[in-house]
């Protein structure tokens, strides 16, 4: 299903420059509005996401709308043509369902989705009913050889002649005569063949892109051929089809001539259409020249074009906020306020788990979970899910899929307590017993929350299966459940994904985090008896941050990232202080602060920024330079932000803040290095490794070095400092999702295995 999600993204990036946080309320009322019937369109819904045929016309014949539409403006129709239900999308269609009809937030249509799923016959099914874009979907399939494709779009007979031709065309300039024979006995239109001579040629020369920047392409000539370089040097010749028509390999480009002169190219791609302009050479491309200096107070902090090479490397200092950090207990979710710092500690910088180098223990956990490693003395406490015949597969490495995971097992939810010297496991308690009621992702487990503790409870949440607290020594002080908490996709909530934010303590209260499909809220509750304190409603989709508490003076501020908007609370009674909308989709890394200043970022493209928020923020704030609804730009300074950058947010791995300096890094390992109170980029450089180079884990860091887990379990240890020095690569043996801890000497893995410690030669045990 890899083509789904990137096919996701890619709509992302070509028809939606601002976040759902601008989907609005009157929207979702909009929405909600379509079952005006009195019928509840969520059982049409269901029915045409699990191809229940019979259930769809049952309530249809009931009243429910065809084309009831959810909050995001999809209906019954795109969700049987994105399973790829073809007795449904038949149904519907017959009962008169739109297919044309869009959502609000990806702007995709039923074909869209059917594409997606690469569902032909559906596809056919939709192009007989006037969807439109046949001759785009024929045009790009033959540049990909789609044979499926060209013959659905033929089946379909909604192909123009003219299409018909110029597919013919392109399959014979390309000798594929394997796709030749599709158009047998295909009525076509005679067309005649354009030879433009080289001095033609320079007419269509230059550079083109959207209006919004996107798109970018730059045209040539060489050798008599017009050829495209699209973003990359080398160059892709351009066949002649009709006046002023060409074929790029994938592409189909028809020029616009308005008395002799370019002002227009259509580049149609993959079934679909951009409109590009004519950019000025002189101008393509370029940037306003950034001032030498630092920005000042509220700028917007660009990164620069090239990646400076610092002459020297200036010498690592842990700043005093890091060593206020540094204690061997590691509380939770990245350790103290979530910051990842563990000076003083002194983990080692080599392993190797399979050679036994730097080994200290290693502990298998039945089951899966991603939980963290949370360390309070010399114990160590992680949760699983565990079951005897359950599907427990995880999938690494850079790829996309929406799909739940199917599995109607049935787990016990464990949470472990281990000697953390030795390995050795003291205690576990079974504290639920159940199939789980929400499936996970791939990547995903059914234990993802982190343990809470504060040396005398500890809080182990397991999402809908319930919040547990539990005395030191493994005794019950009491459960409480919390309702049904899916976190899936907003889009479609038959895709189910699983709970990932982890529970904080603030003195003697434990907050929760619970942005899902419904009546997402953050909640505050009595640690010694799990009565609520307070409850605060968000309009929120789904998303995983982990919230943090910070005090700055005498207010507990309560920082929640999200993707409808960021948001600051009084921690004290749940009270809204800030909030900055304007996020990307499927929000993870988890708020931090340092410097004085609260960071935030999202990195689900093309929305990624990074802010830097100052603790005096009050109100609603638009992050600087941002796109509004209108269309028109947020001003690119605010007092209340000490910088930003729209561009360069990680999409999983919370980013840190270590010395001077914030190192993000991406899910393929581009390792950013920024001035954390500037926002000056320092430098931008690749992990230097062998293996999947995919990164979900967050990185944490100790005495001036940089710890990077990839998914297939090699930590990457960097230099702290404005030069880009990488130390070692080493293995722990399995794949690991999860973020480590550092304690005591000791660095502390998860991986899907179990637990892993390594510690330098002179204290490790190698067993």
């Amino acid at each position: 299903m890899q083509g789904k999600w990137m096919l996701v993204l890619w709509l992302a990036v070509a028809f939606h420059p601002v976040a759902i946080a601008t989907t609005s309320m009157q929207d979702v009322a909009a929405g909600s509005a379509d079952s005006s019937s009195g019928q509840d369109p969520e059982i049409l819904w269901k029915a045409a996401r699990t191809g229940d045929l019979e259930v769809v016309r049952q309530a249809l014949d009931a009243g429910t709308p065809v084309d009831a539409r959810t909050p995001y403006g999809s209906t019954a129709l795109c969700f049987a043509s994105d399973r790829g239900h073809l007795a449904v999308v038949q149904l519907l269609l017959e009962k008169g369902a739109d297919p044309n009809v869009t959502d609000r937030f990806y702007k995709a249509t039923p074909l869209t989705w059917a594409q997606s799923g690469s569902h032909y016959p559906i596809i056919s099914e939709l192009l007989k009913h006037g969807a439109p874009g046949a001759d785009e979907l024929l045009l790009g399939a033959i540049g990909n050889l789609n044979r499926p494709m060209i013959s659905a779009v033929i089946d379909s007979g909604k192909a123009s002649p003219k299409a018909l031709t110029l597919a013919k065309r392109i399959a014979q300039a390309g000798e594929r005569e394997q796709l030749l024979e599709l158009f047998e006995e295909i009525e076509s239109e005679e067309l005649p063949v354009y030879a433009p001579t080289p001095e033609q040629l320079q007419l269509f020369a230059g550079q083109f892109q959207g209006s919004s920047g996107n798109m970018p392409v730059k045209l040539g000539v060489e050798d008599g051929h017009l050829v495209m370089f699209p973003g990359t040097d080398n160059a892709a010749t351009l066949t002649p089809l009709v006046e002023p028509e060409f074929w790029g390999g994938s592409a189909l480009l028809a020029f616009t001539l308005t008395e002799g002169k370019v002002t227009g190219l259509k580049y149609i791609t993959s079934g679909r259409e951009f409109l590009l302009t004519p950019v000025d050479a002189e101008s393509a491309g370029s940037e306003p020249a950034k001032p030498a200096a630092e920005p000042s107070a509220g700028t917007t902090a660009e990164p620069p074009a090239a990646d400076p090479e610092p002459a020297e490397t200036v010498p690592f200092s842990p700043s005093p906020a890091d060593l206020a950090v540094s204690s061997p207990n590691w509380p939770g979710f990245r350790g103290s306020g979530s910051r990842g710092i563990a000076d003083g500690q002194h983990p080692p910088l080599k392993w190797d788990a399979e050679k036994g180098e730097n080994l200290l223990w290693q502990t298998s956990i039945p089951g899966l979970g991603f939980s963290c490693p949370t360390i309070w003395g010399d114990r160590l406490y992680v949760t699983s899910a565990v079951s005897v015949d359950a599907d427990t597969d995880v999938r690494i490495g850079l790829y996309g899929d929406v799909d739940s995971v199917e599995d109607e097992s049935v787990y016990e939810f464990v949470l472990y307590c281990l000697d953390k010297n030795s390995g050795e496991i003291i205690w576990q308690q079974t504290v639920h017993t159940a199939k789980p009621a929400v499936k996970r992702h791939s990547k995903s487990s059914h234990a993802n929350p982190t343990v809470a503790t504060n040396g005398e409870y500890l809080i182990a949440f397991f999402g809908s299966e319930g919040m547990y607290c539990y005395d030191m020594n493994g005794g019950l002080v009491w459960k409480k459940d919390l309702g049904f908490l899916d976190s899936g996709w907003f889009l479609d909530p038959g895709y189910q994904w699983g709970f990932g934010s982890s529970p904080i303590l603030f003195d003697d209260h434990v907050i929760v985090q619970c942005d899902i499909q419904k009546n997402s809220f953050v909640a505050s509750f009595e640690l010694r008896t799990g009565d609520e304190v307070w409850r605060t409603a968000r309009e929120e989709i789904p998303t995983w941050p982990t919230p943090v508490i910070h005090q700055f003076g005498d207010l507990p501020m309560l920082i929640t990232h999200g993707t409808r908007a960021a948001r600051g609370y009084d921690a004290r009674d749940g009270q809204l202080l800030w909030s900055i909308p304007g996020h990307s989709e499927i929000v993870a890394p988890t708020p931090f602060v340092a410097h004085d200043l609260i960071y935030i970022c999202s990195g689900y493209s093309p929305v990624q920024p990074i802010i830097a928020i100052r603790p005096t923020a009050r109100g609603t704030i638009e992050i600087p330079g941002s796109s509004r609804e209108d269309g028109t730009r947020a001003p690119d300074t605010d007092p209340q932000i000490a910088w930003s950058i729209l561009r360069g947010g990680p999409y999983m791995p919370t980013p840190l803040a270590y010395g001077d300096h914030l190192y993000v890094c991406s899910n393929s390992g581009i390792l950013t290095c920024h001035n954390a109170v500037t926002g000056e980029q320092v430098y931008k450089k690749r992990l230097e490794g062998v293996g999947t180079m995919a990164f979900t884990a967050s990185p944490v860091a100790a005495d001036g070095h940089l710890y990077f887990t990839a998914e297939d379990g090699i930590v990457y240890v960097v230099r702290a400092g404005t030069k880009f020095v990488q130390d070692s690569a080493n293995p722990m043996g399995a794949s690991a999702l999860a973020s480590p801890a550092i304690s005591e000497g000791t660095f502390y893995g998860r991986t899907v295995k179990g637990l892993i410690a390594f510690r330098n030669s002179d204290e490790a045990g190698g067993g």
